[in-house]
């Protein structure tokens, strides 16, 4: 796809590329299966679909970014990404000036395409509705985050302000009056960056908080282990719960589904290893434990 240009441009409508020749006619050299799904439209701008022609399964290397709904299209061809930044840019190539064939008189290039392999996970907390604490609390924040290559990193930031240092995949900060009223984390892959933003909302005194804490914290003990170390917690109703281990870059290091849970105390017994039983390297590691009452996390230091 570098240096491609947009050879067809249809104001209103769409803007196409993905043609090695520039003409419409070109292609990889093979055909892609068409792939629809309900929950996949045309019902915004910023929609990416593969092109193809009037026969089915016939897309290739061009696709189309939407300049406006265009729910004609449902069900006919393949909805595979959407434009999260940079949409004015889109719907100004939408306005250049093109020949009777939609070809823009001044060629528009892709000078560069590259695949960022980044997933954002689980957010902890919610950033839905704003954080509510107590003046002084600790609070932990989280976010989840993969990818393949693991390139991935992690910058938090207190309003504008970097927290220099800290760079990991969590961030345990101390609320006060003079704390701004965001936190951000920035997660960047090559020039790609996404940036998970917290509201704060501060109280004065426990009894001020809009949202008290409704379950008994998890315990580790010992910690730190040098061994075996066990995970308690309290339920409020028997069922399942889960744990995942993380290591300090967000990698999902241990994991244990369907465990039996039940009203009242409980323990979980980690002996300190991966999944495949390698014991862990001295550090920090975060505990997620899922239960029938909700998520709650804390760090374990193997020593």
């Amino acid at each position: 796809y570098n240096d491609l240009i947009f050879h067809r441009v249809v104001a209103g409508f769409v803007i196409q590329d993905g043609d090695p020749l520039g003409t419409g006619y070109g292609g990889p050299g093979y055909t892609i299966p068409d792939e629809f799904s309900p929950l996949l439209n045309h019902n915004q701008a910023g929609t990416l679909a593969m092109a193809r022609t009037s026969a089915p399964n016939s897309a290739g290397s061009q696709y189309y970014i939407t300049l406006a709904p265009t729910p004609h299209l449902n069900g006919s061809y393949a909805v595979f990404g959407q434009v999260i930044e940079g949409l004015d840019t889109v719907l100004a190539i939408g306005t250049v000036p093109t020949n009777t064939n939609g070809l823009p008189v001044t060629p528009v290039n892709i000078h560069t395409l590259s695949i960022v392999d980044l997933d954002i996970g689980n957010v902890t907390p919610a950033i839905e509705e704003p954080v509510v604490a107590t003046a002084g609390e600790t609070v932990m924040f989280i976010v989840e985050s993969s990818s393949n290559n693991g390139l991935h990193t992690y910058k938090w930031f207190a309003g504008t302000e970097e927290l220099v240092g800290q760079t990991d995949f969590l961030l345990e900060i101390a609320l006060n009056p003079t704390t701004p009223q965001t936190i951000t984390c920035r997660i960047s892959q090559g020039d790609f960056s996404y940036d998970t933003i917290w509201n704060i909302s501060l109280s004065t005194s426990s009894d001020d908080a809009l949202i008290p804490n409704p379950v008994p914290g998890l315990t580790i003990s010992p910690n730190p282990t040098g061994g075996m170390t066990s995970i308690g917690f309290t339920s409020r109703k028997s069922g399942t719960f889960s744990v995942s281990v993380f290591d300090l870059r967000g990698r999902i290091i241990r994991e244990e589904e369907g465990i039996q849970s039940y009203q009242g105390p409980n323990t979980w017994n980690w002996d300190g290893c991966d999944n495949s039983g390698k014991r862990l390297a001295p550090g920090i590691y975060l505990i997620k434990l899922s239960t029938p009452d909700g998520v709650q996390h804390g760090k374990a230091v193997i020593q």
